[in-house]
C-alpha cells in the first residue's frame, strides 16, 4: 500500500475531501479519506495504479481542485504529500446546488434507474427546453437532466431589475453577470469571453429576445433539406412558439422607419421581431413578458387539464458526464451517467434516444469525454462567434428624433445581400432604456429622466455572417469537472465590408444628430467574442457525412443519439441564432416521435 496526503488547515471537517483517479473512471468512484494529523489521508493499493497514478482532490460533493492532474509513480510504503499551495479549489463553483421548497414542489425528480424513458434530454435551455416541451405535447415520455438549479421562474426582464440610473444599459439581461459562469479556459492567444448559465432554462432566462429570420444567403452552408424547412415553415413555426410580436404600433416607431428609409434607401427597415407578448390575448389580460424555457417548463408542471397532460420530468442538479453506449450494439446509446449533486450519488438513466442540448461548449465536452465515435475528427472543431460592431449614443433633448417617453427598435438589411455583398444585419434602438426592461416604481423612472437630462439613450449594432473557423477548437483538459480549453480566434470581415458598415453608421448617426455618451465616443467598437452568447459550431451539421451530426441532428455512427443546441450550426449567421435553434428543436421533436 502507498499513501497520498493533502496537508491542509483550511479544508477540515465538517468539510470533506475525496480522491478521484483516472483508473477509477474519474466520476465513477469517490475514494474517501480520513482527516488525521492535519491531513486528508488516502491509502491505496499500488498494484491497481501501475505504472502511474493520475488523480485529483475533490471538495465533496463536486468541487474539483483546479489546475493540472496530479501524477505519481506508486511504490509500496511510499507517502506523497500535497499542500494548500498545490491544491486549489475554484472559489466560485460553476453550479449553484439548491433544493429549496419551490424547487421540490414544482419539479418531482425521477430517480428510478430501471425506468427507460423514450427521450432523455441533457440541458433545459432554448434547444433542450423547447424540445422537451414539444415531445411531451406529442405524447412522449421525456426526462430532462439539468446540471443547475431552479434559479428564476421566468426571464429576468419580467422581474425587478438592476437600474443604472442615467446610463445606457442592457438591463434586459442585467443580472447575467451575477449568475453566469465561464466553464472553460482560454489557451494562449485566445480571447473568448463567453459566459454560460447553469440553471433551469439556461441562458434563455437572460437573453435579449431579438429573433430575426436568417436569409437564404446565411443558409448556404446548411443542408438543403434543413434550409428548405426553415425558409418555408420552420421560421414561422418558431416565431409562433416564441410568441413573436413586433413593437406595438407607435408614431415614434413609424417616424424612425421613415427616417431610415431616407438615410439608407437601399435597405429594408422592419419592426424588430422579439420573443415577447406586448399585449395580452384580450385588452384586460396580463401580457406574457419575455420568453424563456424556465417559464415554459414551469408552466408544463402547473397545467391541469382533463385526462392529465403529458409533461416532461425534470431532474435538476444532475450533471451528466458520460453518454453510455450499448456494448452489444456500438451504434446505439442506452442512456447517460450523471452525478446527482444533491445526494452526491452517481446515477445512470436509460432512454431509447438521447439528445445533447447542453450548449455549444458543454455538449461538445460531453461528447469528447464520452469517447464517442468521431469519423471525421470534428467534435469540438469550428467553435466560432460572429463579429459584432456597435456604438452607444444619445439624442439631445429637443432633437427632432428624440423622445422623452418612447422607444423604437428597427431591424434593417440591405436588399441586395449575399454571402459576398452586404453580409450583415443592422439593429437600431432609440430610447433603449425603455425597451430593455420595465420600471415598477414611478420614482425610479423619474430619476432616470432627471439624471439623463431627458436625452434619448440609443444604440446601433451591426451583426456579421461568418463561416466556421477550422482552426478554432475545444479540447479536454482533465476529468469531467475540469473546464475545457478553448481556442477562439475572431473572424475578420473584409476591409471593404467594414468600411461600408462604418459609412452606414456615420450616415445614421449624423442624420439623427447623435452625440456621444459621457465617457464614450461615437466610434464603432467590436463586441467581445462570446459576449452575447452566439457561439456555434462544435458539433456541426452536414448532409454529406463530413460533419458531426446529419441533417436530422443525429450523430454519425449512432442510431439514437442527437444534438439540439447552437453547436450544430454549420455557420455563424448574422441573425441571432435563437429562432433557427427553436425551429430545429420543433423539427427534431417531430422526427423523434415519427410525426415528421
Amino acid at each position: 500500500m502507498f499513501t497520498v496526503r493533502y496537508v491542509t488547515d483550511v479544508y477540515v471537517p465538517d468539510l470533506r475531501i475525496v480522491l478521484r483517479t483516472a483508473a477509477d473512471g474519474w466520476e465513477a468512484t469517490d475514494i474517501p479519506g480520513v482527516y488525521t494529523e492535519g491531513a486528508w489521508t488516502f491509502r491505496l493499493d499500488e498494484r491497481r495504479y501501475q505504472p502511474m497514478v493520475e488523480f485529483k482532490f475533490v471538495l465533496a460533493p463536486g468541487t474539483w481542485m483546479v489546475g493540472e492532474n496530479l501524477k505519481r509513480a506508486p511504490a509500496e510504503g511510499a507517502t506523497y504529500d500535497f499542500g494548500d499551495d498545490e491544491v486549489l479549489f475554484q472559489p466560485v463553483p460553476a453550479l449553484v446546488t439548491e433544493n429549496a421548497q419551490v424547487q421540490r414542489t414544482l419539479f418531482k425528480r425521477n430517480l428510478d434507474e430501471a425506468h427507460e424513458c423514450e427521450v432523455l434530454v441533457v440541458g433545459s435551455g432554448i434547444g433542450g427546453g423547447i424540445l422537451a416541451d414539444q415531445l411531451a405535447d406529442l405524447g412522449a415520455d421525456v426526462l430532462v437532466l439539468e446540471a443547475g438549479s431552479y434559479l428564476f421562474p421566468t426571464h429576468v426582464a419580467n422581474l425587478p431589475r438592476r437600474l443604472r440610473v442615467g446610463r445606457f444599459d442592457k438591463s434586459v439581461w442585467g443580472l447575467f453577470p451575477d449568475f453566469s459562469f465561464a466553464n472553460y479556459v482560454n489557451v494562449d492567444g485566445s480571447a473568448f469571453a463567453g459566459r454560460q448559465a447553469f440553471n433551469l432554462g439556461g441562458r434563455s432566462v437572460f437573453w435579449g429576445g431579438l429573433i430575426p429570420r436568417m436569409g437564404a444567403w446565411e443558409l448556404e452552408a446548411w443542408p438543403g433539406e434543413v434550409r428548405d424547412y426553415l425558409l418555408t415553415t420552420g421560421f414561422r413555426l418558431a416565431e409562433d412558439a416564441l410568441n413573436r410580436v413586433g413593437p406595438a404600433g407607435s408614431t415614434y416607431q413609424e417616424d424612425t422607419k421613415r427616417f431610415l428609409a431616407q438615410a439608407l434607401p437601399d435597405f429594408d427597415h422592419l419592426d424588430a421581431p422579439v420573443a415577447v407578448q406586448y399585449q395580452g390575448y384580450t385588452p384586460l389580460s396580463i401580457p406574457g413578458g419575455m420568453f424563456s424555457t424556465a417559464d415554459l417548463l414551469v408552466e408544463d408542471q402547473l397545467v391541469e387539464a382533463p385526462g392529465g397532460p403529458r409533461r416532461p420530468t425534470v431532474n435538476l442538479n444532475h450533471a451528466v458526464w458520460k453518454v453510455l453506449v450499448d456494448q452489444a450494439d456500438p451504434q446505439r446509446v442506452v442512456g447517460v451517467a450523471a452525478h446527482d449533486l444533491l445526494a452526491n450519488e452517481q446515477r445512470t438513466f436509460r432512454a431509447r434516444s438521447v439528445v445533447l442540448a447542453a450548449g455549444t461548449i458543454e455538449s461538445a465536452k460531453l461528447a469528447l469525454q464520452s469517447g464517442l465515435d468521431d469519423p471525421n475528427q470534428r467534435i469540438g472543431r469550428g467553435l466560432t462567434d460572429h463579429p459584432i460592431l456597435y456604438t452607444h449614443f444619445a439624442l439631445p433633448a429637443g432633437s427632432p428624433h428624440a423622445a422623452t417617453g418612447a422607444s423604437a427598435k428597427i431591424w434593417s438589411r440591405h436588399r441586395d445581400t449575399s454571402v459576398d455583398r452586404h453580409a450583415y444585419n443592422v439593429v437600431l434602438e432609440l430610447g433603449a432604456d425603455f425597451n430593455q426592461g420595465r420600471y415598477v416604481d414611478p420614482d425610479n423612472l423619474a430619476r432616470q429622466r432627471a439624471e439623463k437630462g431627458d436625452q434619448t439613450l440609443c444604440e446601433i449594432v451591426f451583426l456579421f455572417n461568418a463561416p466556421l473557423l477550422e482552426g478554432n477548437f475545444l479540447e479536454l483538459a482533465g476529468p469531467p469537472a475540469v473546464p475545457v480549453r478553448v481556442n477562439v480566434q475572431p473572424y475578420r470581415p473584409p476591409d471593404a465590408l467594414r468600411a461600408e458598415v462604418a459609412e452606414v453608421a456615420t450616415n445614421v448617426l449624423q442624420g439623427l444628430g447623435a452625440v456621444a455618451l459621457l465617457g464614450e465616443d461615437l466610434a464603432l467598437r467590436e463586441a467581445a467574442l462570446g459576449g452575447v452568447a452566439h457561439e456555434v459550431g462544435t458539433l456541426g451539421m452536414a448532409d454529406d457525412g463530413t460533419a458531426v451530426v446529419d441533417q436530422n441532428l443525429r450523430f454519425l455512427g449512432y442510431d439514437n443519439l442527437y444534438a439540439c443546441d447552437n453547436s450544430v450550426f454549420p455557420s455563424s449567421p448574422a441573425a441571432n441564432p435563437t429562432l433557427a435553434l427553436t425551429a430545429l428543436a420543433l423539427r427534431l421533436a417531430r422526427h423523434l416521435t415519427g410525426n415528421a
